[in-house]
């Protein structure tokens, strides 16, 4: 006889929760031994934040794993020269198996700079609407502040939605008990996307 759906969403919930406590560690780990340069592209943020996932004696407590730039296996004919690297990858991705299931976690993760429009667009574009497109599977936003400060960055970003006709999608800060820099943006026919600043601007 199959799981209760109500026991495989609490087993889902707490599995999230579980991520993202390891997830937010990681960073409070990096900001501590200050292991981190303002001039790192995002992969180099993501994996010094793995390094300190892996070594988290919760993560095995928890039966974790975690898997950086993974791959997402899509239609593409995979009987041609080349095929992987048109494949979409996803910045960070979380398993774990419990009771005979096995449960995936995702993290896209973005730079920011306050007055960057650039990377702001990015945050857009190959953020929240890959999200919204299904390109990437549900997971949370992850953005990585490298200048700036997080109100004015997220309302620089509110500020490209408002203007795109998109002012129902704004980001909107909520309370959080694992990480106060906590956003949510509602969007339809998807519903609600996660934000998470990590702080590395000081």
């Amino acid at each position: 006889m199959g799981l209760a759906v109500s026991v495989i969403q609490k087993i889902k919930h707490d599995f999230e929760n579980h991520c993202i406590m390891i997830l937010v560690s990681a960073y409070y780990t990096s900001i501590l031994k200050h292991d981190y340069r303002i001039d790192w592209m995002e992969n180099d943020f993501t994996s010094m934040l793995d390094k300190y996932i892996q070594c988290n004696p919760q993560r095995v407590r928890w039966r974790i794993s975690c898997n950086i730039e993974e791959h997402l296996h899509s239609d593409i004919i995979q009987n041609i020269k080349g095929f992987a690297n048109k494949e979409s990858r996803i910045d960070m991705r979380m398993s774990s198996f419990c009771k005979k299931m096995e449960y995936f976690f995702y993290v896209e993760a973005k730079r920011l700079k306050e007055n960057d429009s650039d990377l702001l667009k990015r945050y857009i574009d190959t953020g929240i609407n890959h999200y919204i497109t299904q390109k990437y599977p549900h997971g949370i936003l992850l953005g990585y502040l490298v200048k700036g400060g997080i109100d004015t960055t997220i309302q620089k970003i509110n500020d490209i939605l408002n203007n795109s006709n998109r002012s129902s999608e704004i980001l909107v800060r909520m309370p959080n008990p694992i990480h106060n820099q906590y956003f949510e943006s509602t969007h339809a026919n998807f519903g609600v996307i996660k934000h998470f600043v990590f702080d590395y601007s000081k």
